[in-house]
């Protein structure tokens, strides 16, 4: 089923993906969060757990880049016209391919950190 033109709300598909980006960014400093807490047991020595240093430092730079991440991606938004039509110049995505490159790279780093500290 097509929709007509008139009817049709092209600003909606660059909200969707800005609402998409922000829903990952968030679920990303929610695993750090957990990652900074530690063990969910507290004493219990079943999982050998990272230092607190090292877990700050790990949360420190997920909150650079994802900071990072998040203004670029508002200021992309905002450059297309917050998505509606002849406001501004929309951008064929609303991140850019560096942007999706940097978060697989900081979710491999988090988990490579993780995965040392059990080993």
């Amino acid at each position: 089923m097509t929709v007509p033109d008139d009817q049709r709300d092209p600003g909606l598909q660059p909200e969707r993906t800005l609402l998409s980006w922000q829903r990952t960014l968030i679920l990303l400093v929610a695993v750090g969060l957990l990652f900074l807490r530690g063990p969910l047991i507290p004493g219990s020595g079943a999982v050998p757990e990272a230092p607190l240093p090292v877990r700050a430092a790990v949360m420190g730079a997920v909150l650079v880049v994802a900071g990072g991440i998040a203004l670029h991606l508002r200021r992309r938004w905002r450059r297309s016209g917050n998505g509606v039509p002849g406001a501004g110049r929309t951008p064929r995505n609303v991140g850019s391919p560096w942007t999706m490159v940097v978060l697989c790279a900081v979710v491999l780093a988090l988990c490579a950190v993780q995965a040392a500290t059990v080993l």
